[in-house]
């Protein structure tokens, strides 16, 4: 016993002279806690106390993120997420030479340097598995998993709504064997099949989605909902998302698509959190032409019964963050489709073709045709 002990107490002043924090299994979720996102670059915790000093949670970059700045910023009583791709092959991670060829899926569009991953692969979940590993060495409260998604996408390896289900529950026992958190990121129609066991949401783009009263059954279970709109210019005058339908009791905040550490929130205040470094590649800009639009409303399911049912089928939509509906370039509506709009001319693959505020080309070419994705909003060539 006595062995035992000295070795408990061995290890906890090991962990302190590395100024490591261990994961708090106490630490808790609940609705409408402020919060900051930072993937480019990291908090400069040499500049604390950092803004917004109000936000209890953060959620910051796992691989960029080292032991002091998780520590640093958990003696201030924040309570640390960390994020990593759980659903991609990442070219430029050290482990990426773990997940074989094999395992790997079609390219992301506007993402050249990811691939989906089999999600189901001994090979992929030892690698993940190692990188929850590594969220409790640094002393993370809890994951942030992205990518999670790929049954929605033109994933090309027949991923389903049901393998993403099977995944986070592995996540989330793996997860909780280290006494971490852990949350669903977007994949709101698989959100009331694994809400019991998620701490916390993560959505960027509801409201523009129009998809945000998809969590009021989880906010009513008193979790957060951590959400993120990208408009375009960030500004606090630029609030319309703020007030969309079913973002009342979200965690609701605006951000420039690099998520760096500028930040508006919707009670109208800016902060421009300091930050340092960071080893992950720049997100696709705004102005990247070609980039699809808005995949559509999701189709949710009911909460789980005690009576077995099917999985739904899966969308064959695009990761990407759409142009704003505000663009000054739209122009007043077409009719898709019509033979005659456009001036003649032809839209591509993934070419927006009519919708409102449209009045561009509104053919497609072969062997594509125009389709709704959102009607009356968004048509595309499909």
């Amino acid at each position: 016993m006595f062995s035992a002990f000295f070795w408990l107490l061995w290890t906890a002043l090991i962990a302190r002279s590395l100024g490591q924090s261990a994961p708090e299994a106490n630490v808790t979720f609940v609705r409408g806690q402020k919060w900051q996102i930072i993937l480019l670059g990291v908090p400069d915790v040499s500049k604390s106390p950092l803004p917004p000093t109000d936000a209890p949670v953060w959620d910051i970059d796992l691989f960029d993120s080292d032991i002091t700045t998780i520590s640093t910023l958990k003696r201030q009583g924040k309570i640390v997420i960390c994020y990593f791709s759980a659903g991609t092959y990442e070219n430029w991670r050290d482990d990426a030479n773990q997940i074989p060829a094999s395992d790997q899926g079609k390219i992301l569009l506007q993402w050249p340097d990811e691939k989906w991953i089999r999600t189901s692969s001994t090979a992929v979940r030892n690698v993940m598995a190692n990188r929850i590993k590594l969220a409790s060495q640094k002393g993370c409260d809890a994951i942030d998993p992205d990518n999670t998604d790929g049954y929605q996408n033109d994933n090309g390896l027949n991923l389903k709504a049901s393998d993403a289900i099977d995944y986070m529950r592995w996540l989330h026992q793996t997860a909780a064997s280290y006494g971490m958190k852990i949350g669903l990121k977007n994949s709101i129609d698989i959100l009331n099949d694994v809400a019991l066991i998620m701490d916390f949401a993560v959505n960027e783009q509801c409201a523009y989605m129009g998809e945000c009263t998809g969590y009021n059954n989880f906010l009513a279970l008193n979790k957060p909902v951590f959400h993120v709109e990208y408009p375009t210019p960030l500004s606090a005058s630029n609030n319309t998302y703020c007030n969309a339908t079913g973002t009342s009791g979200m965690s609701n905040i605006l951000k420039d698509l690099t998520l760096d550490g500028r930040t508006v929130y919707c009670d109208g205040t800016t902060m421009d959190t300091p930050v340092k470094g960071g080893t992950n590649p720049p997100r696709p800009s705004r102005s990247t032409p070609g980039r699809p639009p808005p995949r559509p409303t999701t189709s949710l399911r009911p909460p789980p019964t005690s009576s077995p049912r099917p999985t739904s089928s899966p969308r064959t939509t695009t990761r990407f963050t759409p142009p704003p509906p505000s663009r000054t370039s739209q122009r007043p509506t077409s009719t898709p489709g019509n033979p005659g709009g456009g001036g003649g001319c032809r839209s591509k693959h993934w070419d927006q073709c009519g919708g409102n505020d449209w009045k561009g080309c509104t053919v497609c070419e072969s062997p594509y045709t125009c389709k709704g994705v959102s009607p009356p909003y968004y048509y595309q060539c499909l």
